[in-house]
């Protein structure tokens, strides 16, 4: 069976079919998840972020699958208790071996079956990695430019504070596809409208960070929009949004969302 992981049950299944494999005596909690969401094991805020996440992505799942009043509900998410136990562990210092028993063929078996029905109801579009990898350059561009640029302090931090919410959501991409990186044009959009004023003053002090700013709006936007087949939250670059945002009287104005 051809799973197709740009559905949230498909993402589900490919992340513990990954974890599943680890099966080494010696190996611990948090080794095993480290990996998958691109951090240290050390780094155990980050592993129990992740965690939450992929707990959260059960979640989803689950009210999906609820949501079609044709499938059966208890056959299909009879294994959800028991991914559900991997996946929150008691501490992240516990051997893997004996969560690991509940990820077994059974369980993945019945997970294939979720992704599968969901195709019928949910669909987004496959993730281009080119894609991905041109927003985090984008990012990572507009980021050192602000980094070394003049502009003052409290509109540094506000951009720059959106620009690490945008990495975080490129890192867990494999368990929120593109939901996660339009929850993060969201969240990026409205910090344009509360700093609108001094985005305006950046036509004259800082055009570069201005444009590029645009740039990444249009971008996340044409990419969230056409992955989750909805309509695009904005028509135009930055500047278009600011002209929006203040209106000729120089009152706010709200933002279309979908």
């Amino acid at each position: 069976m051809v799973i197709d992981e740009s559905n949230p049950a498909g993402r589900l299944h490919r992340i513990l079919s990954e974890v599943a494999t680890k099966n080494g005596d010696g190996i611990c909690v948090r080794d095993v998840w480290a990996p998958v969401f691109g951090c240290s094991p050390k780094d155990e805020a980050s592993v129990l972020r992740g965690l939450v996440e992929v707990y959260g992505l059960c979640e989803e799942v689950k009210n999906l699958i609820k949501l079609n009043p044709d499938l059966n509900h208890d056959l299909y998410l009879a294994s959800f208790p028991k991914i559900e136990k991997a996946i929150l562990p008691v501490n992240l210092g516990q051997q893997w071996k004996a969560l690991r028993s509940n990820l077994d063929g059974e369980v993945l078996a019945r997970l294939q079956f979720c992704a599968e029905a969901l195709q019928g109801f949910y669909s987004e579009e496959a993730i281009s990695e080119e894609d991905v990898s041109q927003i985090h350059e984008m990012v990572s561009a507009l980021s050192d430019a602000i980094t070394d640029s003049s502009i003052s302090p409290e509109l540094k931090l506000a951009l720059l504070e959106e620009l690490d919410r945008i990495q975080k959501a490129i890192v867990l991409i494999k368990i929120k596809g593109a939901k996660g990186l339009k929850e993060a044009l969201q969240s990026l959009v409205g910090s344009v409208v509360a700093n609108h004023q001094s985005l305006k003053q950046l036509e004259t002090d800082e055009p570069d960070i201005l444009e590029r700013l645009g740039g990444l709006l249009d971008k996340l936007d044409a990419f969230t929009a056409r992955a989750l087949k909805l309509k695009r939250m904005l028509t135009g670059p930055v500047s278009y949004v600011l002209d929006k945002i203040t209106g000729p009287d120089g009152e706010e104005e709200p933002v279309e969302d979908d």
